[in-house]
Formats: structure tokens, sequence, C-alpha cells
């Protein structure tokens, strides 16, 4: 009988020596998966080197931001880039004659002042962007700007004097006249003053301001070549 129980009590310590084994190995097994699972792998390598990879995307943007960027300026269309206000006077004077003499009491005329605006652009539609890739260069060939419009605002009509001779009224062609002749003046005298000039350098300040919202393009040099 004690040798029954002795057997017994040796079984029973190896297998508590046995359990406290497993527990041991089961402990060990969850550390080390867990040190596994914190140290880089062959996928963070992966990471890493695609990282790399973004500078040839931004090699990949800039080829086609410089492949659309003449598309996207013609886009524009024409633009007023500049424009002159200007307030005028006009006269209109008529009289009859009879026999070369002039007849002083047909006499009829006015004068009166307009407001104006002349205005300039550039027909972005024609412009050219010519890419230079190895020198990071920006070739613009544009068109010199141009007189769009003489704008006359009728409510701005002011009359400072009118004489109506007798059997000579005034009529709609007169008036009409004086204006053709008003706007050309102003036409002139706005070009004298530079419009022109400074609607081409508000055309390459638009054109300029356009190619700076593109990051990748923002180290490229422009030259401008104007028609």
């Amino acid at each position: 009988m004690r040798k029954l129980t002795d057997r017994t009590g040796r079984l029973m310590i190896a297998i508590g020596i046995v359990a406290v084994l497993i527990i041991v190995v089961v402990i060990v097994g969850v550390v080390g998966n867990a040190a596994d699972a914190e140290e880089p792998g062959p996928q963070a390598v992966k990471s890493g080197e695609s990282g790399g990879h973004s500078g040839g995307i931004i090699g990949e943007e800039e080829e086609i931001s410089v492949d659309t960027l003449e598309e996207d300026i013609r886009d524009m269309g024409l633009l007023i880039t500049q424009e002159y206000m200007f307030t005028d006077a006009v006269s209109q004077s008529k009289v009859k004659t009879l026999f070369s003499l002039t007849l002083g009491f047909t006499e009829s005329s006015y004068l009166a002042t307009y407001d104006g605006t002349v205005t300039a652009g550039i027909d972005f539609s024609e412009i050219s962007v010519i890419p230079d890739r190895q020198g990071k260069t920006l070739s613009i060939v544009m068109p010199k700007a141009s007189i769009q419009n003489v704008d006359v605002d009728p409510a701005s009509f002011v009359l400072y004097s009118e004489k109506n001779g007798l059997g000579n009224p005034l009529s709609v062609s007169d008036f009409n006249g004086s204006l053709i002749e008003l706007e050309e003046k102003a036409r002139e005298r706005a070009v004298e003053r530079g419009i022109l000039e400074q609607a081409d350098e508000n055309a390459r300040q638009i054109i300029e301001t356009f190619i700076g919202r593109f990051p990748e393009l923002r180290d490229w040099s422009i030259l401008w070549d104007d028609e």
C-alpha cells in the first residue's frame, strides 16, 4: 500500500512539472510573436522603397502639367487686361449757305460731355507654350494686345449748350457722327497713354500667376516672346 501511494505521489509531481513546462512554452511563444510584430519586416522595407518612388510620381505630374499647360491657358479665351476710363466733350455745329454766303441765322450747334471706357486685351487662345524639359524653361509666345472696344455711356450725357438755327435742326445722324469722332479720339488717347503696353504686362502677370499654381513648375524659368 505504501509503495502504491509513493508511486502515485511521484506521478502527480511529474504531471505538475509537465504542466509548468507547457505554461512556460506558451508564454515564451506569445512574447516572441509580439517581438516579431514590432520588428520591421519585408513589407516595411517595401513601404520605404515606395516612398523613394514618390520622386517618380512628381516627375510624372510635372510632365502632365507641362503637356496640358498650353491647353489650359488657351481655354481662358479673350481676356480684357487693361481699361482706360475717360470723360470727353463732343460738339457739333452746322450752318446753311446760299451762293457761298453763310446764313448765320440757320446755325445750329450743341456742346456736351460723355463718359466712356476703352478696353484692351489679348486672345489667350492664340498663345503658344514651348517647353524645354532639360533646361526647365517655358517659352511663351503671346500676341500683342489690341484695343477691344470703346464704350460710351449714354447715361453720362450732359448737355452744356444748344442752339437751333432757323430751318436747320440737328438730326440723329449729327449726334451719331459726333460720337464716332469721340470714340476715335478716345481710342487714340488711350494708345498714347500706354494702354496696350500695360495690357501686355498684365497678361504676362496673369500667366505667371497661373503657372505658379503648379508646385512642380515653380522652379521653371519663363521666357517671353511677344509677337
